[in-house]
């Protein structure tokens, strides 16, 4: 019997890995994330939907409730929430003018911005401890996943995250 952590490295093994890398990242976070949530009177569902919208660059409320996993009414709650707060905006979508589109407005990009970097700060603070030739492959490997699945611009910054 293999160690859990050792080959064979199929998709099912890797999933496991990353999911406890990923876990453990954002686990370290976590503490100043709430603590940005506290600060900007957000919730974790409000966070949510404000990180898939800027995924998407605009959503609408139904593909923001299959997201977050929401009842279409809860959903349109949250929305009017960050409208009120100017952190999105509202539109008719342009393909049917009975759907409405969601779209971060300059202060949710902030907001938005700020959160992310609250996490890849947190999680490169966590990485620097990994000895320089292990960082340095991890970065290869992840890098080639990305581009494998067409995550990267063709300036080579992160396209999705």
């Amino acid at each position: 019997m293999y160690h859990e952590l050792d080959p064979p490295y199929t998709p099912e093994r890797v999933a496991e890995l990353f999911n406890l890398v990923h876990g453990e990242l954002m686990g370290q976070s976590m503490e100043t994330l709430l603590q940005f949530l506290q600060r900007t009177g957000l919730s974790m569902p409000r966070l949510i939907a404000l990180m898939h919208i800027y995924r998407r660059r605009a959503a609408t409320i139904s593909a923001l409730s299959e997201q977050l996993n929401l009842a279409l009414a809860t959903t349109s709650q949250i929305v009017d929430q960050l409208v009120q707060d100017g952190l999105v905006e509202r539109s008719e979508a342009p393909y049917d003018r009975r759907q409405k589109v969601v779209a971060l407005t300059p202060a949710g990009e902030r907001l938005v911005a700020e959160a992310r970097q609250i996490r890849l700060h947190e999680a490169s603070r966590y990485l620097r401890q990994l000895p320089p030739e292990l960082l340095t492959q991890l970065g290869q490997a992840l890098s080639a996943a990305c581009r494998e699945w067409n995550l990267v611009q063709s300036s080579g910054g992160a396209h999705k995250d």
